[in-house]
């Protein structure tokens, strides 16, 4: 037990999360939804907070740089027994001002599963905006 709460503090073994979305290619205004999955690892573990960023991520002269347009909460704290499944609902509305995906700009989301004294699980989503 002591080696398996220690592998999950570097991660192994540790909670998952997967951002499930309905379409991944939308328009400026629409509303996204989904479901958050999350599966308990080897051990219980405390979740300090859940949330989902919207990224974009833009070339420019040959440097990528990504810019957080919304941070989504969508958990405070809460614990996950090992091998517990959880499904939490997601929704997010595109902005109506939004520079359409094309190359050098493309959109994500990343998903942060905050875990108490261990490393952080991600999950990445990317998603295509089209225009109007």
């Amino acid at each position: 037990m002591l080696l398996r709460k220690m592998m999950s503090k570097l991660g192994v073994g540790s909670a998952y999360v997967d951002l499930l979305l309905n379409k991944n290619v939308l328009k400026p205004g629409d509303m996204i939804d989904g479901q958050l999955y999350i599966r308990g690892g080897t051990v219980d573990q405390k979740i300090m907070k859940l949330d989902v960023d919207f990224v974009c991520k833009m070339l420019r002269e040959g440097k990528e740089e990504d810019t957080v347009i919304a941070t989504i909460p969508v958990a405070g704290e809460f614990m996950i027994e090992a091998e517990q499944k959880k499904f939490l609902p997601f929704c997010y509305r595109i902005p109506e001002h939004i520079t359409p995906s094309q190359p050098g700009v493309s959109y994500r989301f990343i998903t942060r599963l905050h875990i108490e004294d261990a490393i952080d699980t991600l999950d990445f989503d990317y998603i295509q905006i089209v225009s109007e």
